[in-house]
This record gives C-alpha cells, structure tokens and sequence, in this order.
C-alpha cells in the first residue's frame, strides 16, 4: 500500500469515529455520556486535521487532479463543525434540563 491510501483510510476511520461518537451522544441523555462524548470529540480532533493537512501534502507532492479529494476534504470538515456544535448544544441542553 501506498502512503497516500494508508493516510486516507486513516481519514475515512477517524471520520466513522467522529460518526459513532455523534450516534452515541444521541442514544443516550446522560451527562457524562455527553461529556465523555465531547472529550472523545476534542481529544480526536487534532488527529484529524493533521491527516486533512497530510492529505494536502500529499496530493500536492505527487501531482494528483485532487477536485473530488478536496470536495470530501471540505464536506467532512463541515461534518464535524456540525458533530462540534451539536454536542455542545446537547451538553448545555443536558445540563440545564437535566
């Protein structure tokens, strides 16, 4: 395999991640469910955005036409900031109504 398939399935899993993370602070309505949730979410958020920049590295160096790489990269990035703000609000919402 090459660098650049094992960087993007490194991507499409933390992506499933940040996927179960959502699922999982939507079945349950516990506080710390939704806390631990939201600690899993910024602890891999890092990760993330520095595959995202080892992907554009990558494609840049090796000269690949990246039009629908780059349209996946932007989509997921509007993904998560969706997964961010959702579990934020559940937290507010969870700890007032709670």
């Amino acid at each position: 395999m090459s660098e650049f398939n094992l960087i993007v399935i490194e991507f499409f899993l933390l992506l499933a991640l940040f996927f179960f993370i959502f699922a999982f602070s939507i079945i349950s309505s516990e506080s710390i469910t939704v806390f631990i949730s939201i600690v899993l979410f910024f602890i891999f958020l890092i990760p993330f955005f520095q595959v995202l920049s080892e992907i554009s590295l990558v494609v840049f160096n090796e000269g690949f036409e990246a039009t629908l790489l780059n349209s996946i990269i932007s989509y997921s990035k509007f993904i998560i900031i969706f997964i961010g703000i959702f579990l934020f609000v559940e937290m507010v919402y969870v700890s007032l109504f709670n």
